[in-house]
């Protein structure tokens, strides 16, 4: 009756972190069409949940009741199709802001900011690109948290050319760091230099954002890189390079001789992705890494940007019809 389907984000790298003197973390990334979470929702006698996620969408419902303070809607969320978790690819937001999202929906809850939806699951501590992403799809940059407890403020958004595609490269016995893992790295980690984080920004700013709002592929694809390794080399303490592991460099590598340049690691990875001119440089690029990385464990898919965000569909007869209409006209 009721069902809610997310992009995927890829996250390009922090601006900072651990540093006092600026806003600490902030960065960028952009929504793609796949892998999708989908999510489906129907009344039942009591609230549970059911699939790969049951879990998790638990763990999220338990603290939205807590958040709002009222009990749960008696229904059942099911998982009908979720990417991997602690991949790089930020499924942790997507499934909480879903659940939360089909809740108040259940619940006749209108419409609220994204601010208040990812607090009320406890997300976008950190990075807030999956947060606004979620909302508006797209290119996504935020400053770095100003205010403890409140999201990174959303410095821009813009529209991801359709016609420019991802390869993703996936580590299939890999997952990157999470967790209380991710909270012990980062305390392990030095301080982001001032200077590194001006780098970053001029980037960021100067760069990689004209150059998308003018449809300017090689230049977008340059600064990406750029960016993308200036921010890995913050992580050199944990992970020992810019990236993950050797196989995740002999990736890169091999993407940049076949002539991508725009490539990069998402998150902690293992995730890498190769940002192609079209679907068919995308195609010969994974036939290439095929070639040239024989017998490792990689899995690829080839995918969009999303420049929509979630997208919410309920039966016009569906008694959570008019919910879902308020709440759909705050997406992007």
């Amino acid at each position: 009756m009721l069902e809610i389907r997310t992009p995927s984000r890829l996250h390009f790298g922090l601006l900072s972190f651990g540093n006092p003197s600026v806003a600490a973390y902030g960065g960028c990334g952009v929504m793609i069409q796949q892998p999708a979470l989908h999510l489906t929702v129907d009344p039942a006698e009591h609230f549970s949940a059911q699939g790969v996620a049951a879990t998790r969408i638990r763990e999220f419902a338990e603290r939205w009741s807590r958040a709002r303070q009222r009990p749960l809607p008696a229904v059942t969320i099911r998982t009908k199709h979720t990417p991997r978790q602690h991949v790089g690819l930020g499924l942790g937001t997507q499934l909480g802001l879903g659940v939360a999202t089909l809740l108040n929906c259940a619940s006749q809850i209108g419409p609220e900011s994204i601010e208040s939806l990812a607090a009320a699951v406890g997300r976008g501590a950190r990075s807030a690109v999956g947060c606004y992403g979620f909302r508006q799809g797209g290119f996504i940059a935020e400053r770095g948290v100003e205010t403890p407890g409140r999201l990174s403020p959303l410095q821009s958004r813009t529209n991801f050319p359709a016609d420019w595609i991802f390869l993703l490269v996936f580590q299939a016995k890999r997952s990157g760091i999470s967790g209380n893992a991710e909270t012990t790295a980062f305390r392990q980690l030095p301080p982001v230099p001032l200077d590194v984080t001006n780098q970053l920004k001029r980037i960021l700013y100067d760069e990689m954002t004209p150059a998308l709002q003018a449809a300017d592929y090689d230049h977008f694809s340059d600064g990406l890189f750029r960016y993308g390794e200036l921010a890995g080399n913050c992580f050199v303490k944990v992970q020992g390079g810019a990236y993950l592991n050797q196989l995740s460099q002999r990736t890169v590598d091999a993407l940049q001789q076949f002539g991508v340049r725009g490539v990069g690691q998402s998150s902690w990875g293992p995730t890498i992705f190769g940002l192609c001119c079209n679907r068919q440089q995308a195609e010969a690029a994974r036939d290439y890494l095929h070639e040239t990385l024989p017998g490792e464990a990689l899995e690829m898919e080839i995918t969009a940007a999303d420049n929509r965000g979630a997208r919410l569909i309920a039966d016009t007869d569906c008694d959570w019809h008019n919910a879902v209409q308020n709440f759909s006209a705050t997406l992007g």
